[in-house]
């Protein structure tokens, strides 16, 4: 980490669920975090940078920062298949331009890339998936997320770009849009508050490993302290090293709030493998980190803040 200048921190998609949960946690280390974001932050207090990631390099002065997180990303899985070319210019060649600027600078801060761990793997060949598992995305959002990890490496190689990347499974918990299209626990909560049918891709039995947004940033901030050697590990699996269906989540999602789902299922979609189950030995062993909330508890929590919302 760059350590010669504030301890100002850049969170490029800072308003969105993970950036906005992890702008708090850096509040409160005593960081000074700057929001990059298309959207005004639904936080107080925070100096934040309207743009797209385009524009990046010409809205921020990146040489002010000590580290950066990268969590700005257009697509989800659905949308990038929709539009391949324009997932990859909204966030692979958006992203190149921001790591050409970083190179430039005399003392360049950090970059930790917020990847993705439930679809850059694909189709796993055992499981729980460890970071040296063989990278086979079976969609177009998988294929952009390790398009830009292949190209850190590089500028890591060419260039001596200092970076880390965190490849979470599927986080969930307070404050993550019950309204939107990703997000399972989330939609289905929320559609179980309003009494709204549940639409399932399959036959509910496609499993993935759900980490409650807690861990998932404890586990981000543990990388600011971490400094790889040469040979050290840079690529992080962030998950709960369990596996859980979607039905399995609408059984503990009717326990928990006692109301009965009604669920529509749908023809399964090519883009989802059936299941991806993350192996956290890496993160353990290195950073020290291990998740603290289960799945019970955590959609526990999640429930409690969405029986408070209007």
């Amino acid at each position: 980490m760059n350590m010669n200048v504030s301890n100002k921190v850049l969170v490029t998609g800072g308003s969105g669920f993970i950036g906005l949960h992890l702008v708090k946690r850096l509040l409160s280390l005593g960081y000074e975090p700057v929001i990059f974001s298309r959207s005004v932050p639904k936080i107080e207090g925070v100096h934040y940078i309207l743009g797209d990631m385009p524009d990046l390099t010409k809205l921020v002065t990146l040489a002010d920062y000590a580290l950066i997180y990268h969590l700005a990303w257009s697509t989800k899985p659905a949308s990038a298949n929709q539009d391949p070319i324009a997932d990859v210019m909204t966030n692979v060649v958006a992203g190149l331009a921001l790591l050409d600027a970083l190179v430039k600078l005399a003392n360049p801060p950090r970059l930790i890339f917020v990847s993705t761990g439930g679809a850059l793997y694909g189709v796993p060949n055992q499981l729980p998936i460890a970071e040296t598992h063989s990278a086979n995305p079976i969609n177009a959002y998988g294929v952009s997320k390790l398009s830009f990890e292949h190209y850190l490496h590089v500028y890591h190689h060419v260039h001596g770009l200092d970076y880390l990347i965190f490849r979470p499974g599927n986080p969930y918990g307070e404050g993550q849009d019950p309204s939107a299209a990703q997000g399972a626990i989330a939609v289905f909560l929320g559609k179980m508050r309003h009494n709204q049918p549940i639409e399932i891709w399959g036959d509910g039995t496609v499993t993935r490993d759900y980490l409650y947004i807690d861990d998932v940033i404890s586990a981000l901030v543990a990388g600011i302290n971490y400094f790889p050697g040469q040979e050290a590990y840079r690529v992080f699996n962030v998950g709960s090293g369990h596996g859980a269906s979607l039905n399995h989540i609408l059984y503990l999602a009717s326990e928990i709030t006692g109301i009965a789902p009604d669920v529509r299922y749908l023809p399964a979609r090519k883009i989802d493998a059936q299941t991806i189950v993350l192996d956290i030995a890496q993160i353990q062993r290195q950073l020290k980190w291990v998740p603290q909330v289960s799945l019970d508890a955590g959609l526990r929590k999640t429930w409690e803040w969405m029986e408070h919302l209007l």
